[in-house]
């Protein structure tokens, strides 16, 4: 393994934590005017974080079927990328449900607020710019960090200890955030190492954040109802 990509890597993972967490913090005292998804400066942001991330996975050294960038079977992954995705935010709806309720203070909603679209005709582009975020975050956590390493350490450890570290980043979301996050990383994971696939996840993720929005929107319409 290239000591070029683990250096980057280890640059890029401080990057992004501090960054992550410190916008988690800022969002809970400012709102933003605008939807944060829609921001030109932080899709140009998002755009050049994919092409380094792409750069340090040819860096690494490791093939294209290590780091899943070459599915085996990628209408399965399509379908089942779907399906998880769908699957995830049901189940934990309603868990959320009960902590905005009886728990309040578990749970911060800081981002959700951020980027969920203000009017009808945000719906698309906020679906759309949706997917660079989702492959933002499956290149690091699941191609760069289980791909790459996954020859090397105990993977079940490893899996572990990158989830707890994806979950302590939206710590300022509050407790029942870190631990939706942790949960939500450890199925990627997995699904990652079956499939073998970067495709599988990106899809799932996406999904997964855009089903996430229409729960949002239809609990708020529900309760304006009521």
């Amino acid at each position: 393994m290239s000591p070029l990509f683990l250096v980057g890597l280890l640059v890029l993972l401080i990057f992004i934590a501090l960054s992550t967490y410190r916008t988690n913090q800022i969002l809970k005292v400012w709102t933003p005017e605008e939807n944060l998804l829609l921001s030109i400066p932080e899709n140009i942001a998002r755009l050049a974080f994919i092409a380094v991330s792409i750069g340090l996975g040819f860096l690494s050294g490791e093939s294209f079927r290590t780091l899943g960038w070459a599915p085996p079977d990628p209408l399965g992954d399509i379908v089942i990328g779907v399906a998880v995705g769908a699957l995830l935010p049901a189940l934990l709806y309603f868990p959320s449900q009960w902590v905005e309720k009886h728990r309040p203070e578990w749970y911060s909603a800081v981002v959700i607020k951020s980027i969920r679209p203000r009017s009808p005709r945000e719906w698309p582009w906020v679906v759309i710019t949706l997917l660079p975020v989702a492959l933002m975050e499956e290149l690091l956590f699941r191609s760069l960090l289980l791909g790459a390493f996954a020859p090397y350490v105990n993977i079940v450890y490893f899996v572990i200890g990158v989830s707890v570290f994806f979950g302590l980043l939206h710590l300022p979301q509050g407790e029942w955030g870190v631990v939706g996050v942790i949960l939500v990383s450890l199925v990627f994971s997995s699904l990652f190492l079956w499939r073998e696939s970067l495709l599988v996840v990106v899809i799932a993720h996406w999904v997964m954040n855009v089903m996430q929005l229409a729960l949002d929107d239809w609990s708020r319409r529900r309760a304006l109802e009521q």
